[in-house]
């Protein structure tokens, strides 16, 4: 079984996307088989975190990344039960398993929470590089939940609502800069150039105002095409 590492953590969840696809004959689709020789062909060319990237915490989210592709289903149950302990690239993780297993509205809510969450650590980072994370993250769990969510812009609405709300009164126990591994930054840089502590609430306040924002012009989007 391939062992995530903390480096480049959102494209290294291919892998374990593909662990849950299998046919049903049981045989694993090319494509997937691809995707995973790809994603060890990308580890081993990953760079060596050096300096402060080396304190970036993400062993909890890799461990229970770890569990979950090895197939211990109680670990999302865990995840589901604490999720303010987990990167976002977990909760992406789960969302897709999730609408695989016909629990399509809850999956919609993991996976644009986990968005959400993605973006704030983004706009944390003086790295802009890392914004290329989220579309990368996606663009791999999306693929099947973004056009159920998108075929009913009222649920969508509704459901990503409740994600905003819920989030608002959370507090986030995991490393937001996680995010970090996935830039430019890491290739040079020995220090993470990233916003103060201090400073993290006033930032999430202000990607759940954007977001929110950016889903009514989304929205309208839809609806207006839908008409048409």
């Amino acid at each position: 079984m391939m062992k995530l590492t903390p480096l480049l953590l959102c494209t290294l969840l291919a892998a374990c996307a593909g662990k849950d696809t299998a046919n049903a004959d049981g045989k694993t689709p090319a494509t997937t088989r691809d995707n995973q020789t790809s994603t060890s062909q990308q580890t081993a060319q990953q760079p060596v975190p050096k300096g402060e990237f080396t304190q970036i915490d993400v062993k909890r989210s890799q461990a229970v990344m770890d569990q979950i592709t090895e197939g211990n289903t109680e670990s999302i149950n865990t995840v589901l039960q604490q999720p303010n302990d987990y990167a976002p690239p977990v909760l992406y993780l789960v969302s897709a398993i999730m609408f695989d297993n016909d629990y399509q509205d809850q999956a919609v809510f993991w996976f644009y929470t986990a968005q959400l969450r993605a973006r704030s650590d983004a706009n944390k980072a003086m790295d802009k590089t890392t914004h290329n994370a989220i579309n990368q993250l996606n663009q791999q769990f999306g693929r099947r939940i973004i056009p159920y969510a998108t075929s009913n812009p009222d649920r969508l609405a509704a459901i990503v609502n409740q994600s905003l709300e819920w989030d608002s009164k959370q507090s986030r126990n995991y490393d937001p800069r996680w995010i970090a591994l996935t830039g430019k930054d890491i290739l040079t840089e020995t220090k993470v150039n990233f916003a103060p502590k201090d400073k993290w609430a006033e930032i999430d306040a202000l990607t759940r105002s954007q977001y929110r924002q950016g889903l009514e012009q989304a929205l309208a989007e839809v609806r207006k095409s839908a008409e048409q």
